[in-house]
């Protein structure tokens, strides 16, 4: 059974971890997500590509922005306000996972 840490949560998603089996679960919008610690960390990389790759269109609300996820034959379609907005949820998390590794050095 897992245990969760939650490492962020807003009205538009979160970001829980398992602190057994390492597995992340990422929701947002309508599409929740369960990956290992190397399917995250591809996630935030798609996520930081996509966001510095964007052209923006004349309607931020239009999704135009397809992201892949670990299955094939599944993507996420964003607009690129949601882009921005998951951008930031990921960098927050990216923020408080390192405060957290070292808080951890100085455990005794």
């Amino acid at each position: 059974m897992c245990h969760f840490k939650s490492w962020y949560c807003d009205e538009y998603g979160y970001v829980i971890e398992c602190e057994q089996c390492r597995h992340f679960q990422v929701c947002f919008g309508t599409t929740m997500l369960t990956l290992s610690e190397t399917d995250y960390q591809a996630l935030i990389e798609v996520v930081q590509k996509k966001k510095e790759d964007y052209v923006p269109m004349q309607d931020p609300n239009v999704r135009c922005v397809v992201l892949p996820t670990p299955c094939n034959m599944v993507h996420a379609v964003l607009s690129g306000k949601e882009l921005d907005q998951l951008h930031t949820m990921l960098q927050e998390v990216d923020i408080e996972m390192r405060a957290a590794q070292l808080l951890d050095l100085f455990k005794v």
